[in-house]
């Protein structure tokens, strides 16, 4: 018997059979960026876009996918492509001013959080962010009334409570603040990001209160919540940066005295050293940038040649220059990634004429400090004493190597030092970079300048010796610490 052909379908149905599979890949995209898996999401996410090719959603997928991975570069492009093609999308607009905000494109970000207002009045994230934003301002007070309608109305927005327990933090409302990490911590629902930061925020704020044992027993459980792992050892770089290996590596042909890398332990006070030199008229600085890092770990020191390092330098400027903006008076920019200490081989060659300002902190206080602080899932090692006093040890043997073969300037300034007598500190660092004394510079807790990193809080008051010597307050608590310092033989001051 003969089989009866197929009958056409309609064009609808074609339509709809051509749809079904984009679509089907969309919905697994979706599904991959709410696991949090944004590889998958992004492969998928691509996939489906070269068949719909003006699905907005695909492209918000992307683009949050790309930002989540740690290129917000990339991402603000197809964030842009996608709100462009869906211009009233709240959804869209949050994510663009998270990825400006990032960027540290601040005028941006806020633009973007007033159209996602304009479109859903009261929208709990873009308040949120709003929030945020303020308080990366120094802007407590108002960040506080942006979210105080929430927060009366006893809210279970775990996003809210913890926005409340920073900025409770920041102001020193110690019971208010502590009421906040309770109901977050009371909630089986709050995902375990969220309990790790209402620990630690908890922790803090016991801390201000004078309840130290308590404030530790906080802080043990917001670090039980990561696994904590010893940082690769960077000791290697001695090795492959040696004197006979920086001897064949030639210097960038035009030399610039532009950069001032700002270096040493997280916590060790470079934030403190960045705000006071960029109150300076003459001095700018670009944060925690990434492009030095970045530009290490795509070359091999072996084949750096003249060509590479010049096309090198060139990419390190533009990054630098971005941070100068147009003003003609800016003759230092500062780079704040206290990382980079592991990357002065490449920037002795890449930017000849640079200065190295080196912190350091008592070794027992810094790494109390690394301890106590939510770096997410960066620094593994702070999740435990023993590891953190190794990697302490490990920064001062890489910094002992440095100077021994690299012709860098490099200035050490010790916390404590800055702290006893900020005005004298305050000259030694510009009399290193060139600059004559400004009296602004002393005062850098008055400046607007937007601060995004842990110690946005702590710079907009003047300088402060609370901090010193703060580990004999948990010396019951520390032994592991202090056994592990003298194991790696760092210098104790009072040993």
């Amino acid at each position: 018997m003969a089989r009866r052909p197929t009958p056409p379908r309609s064009p609808r149905a074609q339509r709809a059979a051509a749809n079904s599979a984009p679509n089907l890949t969309k919905v697994r995209a979706q599904r991959a960026y709410a696991k949090g898996d944004y590889q998958t999401a992004m492969k998928l996410a691509t996939e489906a876009s070269a068949k719909a090719p003006r699905d907005f959603e695909l492209f918000h997928v992307m683009g949050a996918s790309m930002a989540k991975l740690g290129s917000p570069a990339s991402a603000l492009t197809l964030l842009e492509k996608a709100i462009s093609l869906k211009p009233r999308h709240p959804g869209i607009l949050i994510t663009l001013a998270q990825t400006y905000r990032t960027l540290q494109r601040f005028d941006e970000m806020n633009a973007a959080i007033d159209k996602a207002l304009a479109i859903t009045p009261g929208l709990p994230a873009a308040l949120h962010l709003r929030s945020t934003a303020l308080r990366y301002e120094g802007k407590f007070d108002e960040a506080l009334r942006v979210i105080a309608p929430e927060i009366q109305k006893g809210t279970d927005d775990v996003n809210f409570l913890v926005a409340h327990a920073e900025l409770c933090a920041a102001t020193r409302d110690t019971d208010a603040g502590i009421a906040s990490c309770e109901r977050v911590l009371a909630l089986d629902a709050a995902r375990p990001q969220v309990r790790r930061a209402a620990w630690y925020l908890l922790a803090s704020l016991l801390d201000t209160a004078g309840r130290y044992d308590e404030a530790f027993n906080a802080f043990r459980e917001g670090n039980a919540l990561v696994e904590s792992k010893q940082a690769a050892p960077k000791t290697d770089i001695v090795g492959r940066w040696s004197a006979d290996r920086l001897a064949s590596i030639p210097y960038a042909s035009t030399p610039s005295e532009l950069p001032v890398l700002v270096v040493g332990m997280p916590r060790s006070g470079t934030t403190l050293v960045e705000q006071m030199l960029a109150a300076h008229p003459s001095v700018a600085t670009v944060g925690e940038s990434h492009v030095l890092p970045a530009l290490r770990r795509a070359h091999n020191p072996a084949n750096l040649d003249q060509r590479t390092i010049d096309q090198l330098q060139d990419k390190y400027l533009a990054e630098l220059t971005r941070g100068a903006g147009n003003d003609p008076g800016v003759t230092r920019v500062i780079d704040k990634l206290p990382g980079n200490y592991t990357n002065l081989g490449l920037a002795s060659r890449i930017t000849p004429g640079a200065r190295v300002i080196h912190c350091l902190r008592d070794p027992r206080d810094n790494c109390l400090s690394c301890y106590f602080q939510n770096f997410g899932d960066n620094h593994s090692y702070t999740r435990d004493l023993a590891l953190c006093a190794a990697q302490y040890a490990d920064h001062l043997r890489i910094m002992d190597h440095w100077r021994a073969v690299l012709e860098t300037p490099i200035l050490d300034v010790r916390y404590a030092d800055l702290v006893a007598d900020p005005e004298a500190g305050v000259r030694r660092m510009l009399d290193f970079l060139g600059l004559g004394f400004d009296e602004a510079c002393l005062r850098f807790y008055e400046s607007k300048r937007t601060v995004t990193t842990l110690s946005s809080a702590q710079v907009r008051r003047p300088v402060y010796k609370t901090s010193l010597a703060r580990w004999k307050r948990y010396e019951a608590h520390i032994a592991p610490l202090l056994d592990a310092l003298r194991e790696h033989g760092v210098p104790l001051d009072d040993a």
